[in-house]
């Protein structure tokens, strides 16, 4: 509804709860499992090209397209969209519809 603000949502993996801070491992084995760099591993970022609106990820009406967890490799919209959301939810979401706080699908 017009006028209300969204419970931010914490940025972080629904697989694993990595952050973008990442798991701050620079052993070798956790290098290799999350594919990371040579100072540990990346965590939970958003791979969106260009600009993104202020509040993008941190709640269902700005969902971020493009999320990828290094860590563990889950990759998708965060945040995901509740497994019962009724079709119109969906559209309207995606179109920038913001469910009222509290709303459950």
């Amino acid at each position: 509804m017009a006028g209300e603000v969204m419970q931010k949502l914490e940025w972080k993996c629904p697989k694993c709860g990595s952050t973008p801070k990442g798991c701050d491992k620079a052993n070798a084995a956790v290098r290799e499992k999350c594919g990371a760099g040579p100072h540990g591993c990346l965590g939970f970022l958003c791979l969106c090209d260009g600009d993104t609106p202020k509040d993008h990820g941190e709640h269902l009406g700005a969902q971020c397209p493009e999320a990828y967890c290094y860590h563990c490799g889950w990759g998708g919209h965060f945040p995901p969209t509740p497994k019962k959301t009724l079709a119109w939810a969906k559209k309207a979401m995606e179109a920038g519809w913001r469910p009222p706080e509290g709303w459950t699908p």
